[in-house]
């Protein structure tokens, strides 16, 4: 097995463990709406649901920061596992739509991670 697939092999290991912690635990109570979600509510359901995240997030701050920290590694792994695992010369298309998808999780961990500090920052606010 060449260096690059044992590496790639460490890292399926590493989601499995993480998609095993979330699914062992209370995080699917965790609410969470992205922006493109908030943005195609009306205006009082757009702020009942970040009231009710908020709440959560204050009432559970731990779960809520584990939730996010573990959904943003999650999301850099994938991103790792399939820059491992891409053989071969895609077409241009291909390619372009591989980095697209790279970029989205790319992003979503990032944001999963933003979201985290919030979370700690805001309970540092509060105690």
């Amino acid at each position: 097995m060449t260096p690059r697939r044992q590496d790639a092999a460490l890292i399926e290991n590493a989601l499995q463990a993480i998609e095993q912690a979330m699914a062992g635990s209370d995080m699917a109570s965790i609410p969470f709406h992205g922006p493109t979600t908030l943005g195609a509510l009306l205006p009082d359901e757009r702020e009942a649901a970040e009231k009710i995240e908020t709440q959560v997030y204050r009432d559970k701050p731990e779960e809520t920061a584990i939730h996010f920290c573990l959904t943003s590694a999650r999301s850099l792994l994938d991103v790792a596992q399939t820059l491992m695992m891409t053989e071969g010369q895609p077409t241009p298309r291909e390619r372009e739509r591989r980095w697209d998808t790279l970029v989205t999780h790319t992003k979503k961990a990032g944001r999963a991670a933003y979201r985290a500090a919030l979370v700690l920052a805001d309970t540092k606010r509060a105690a």
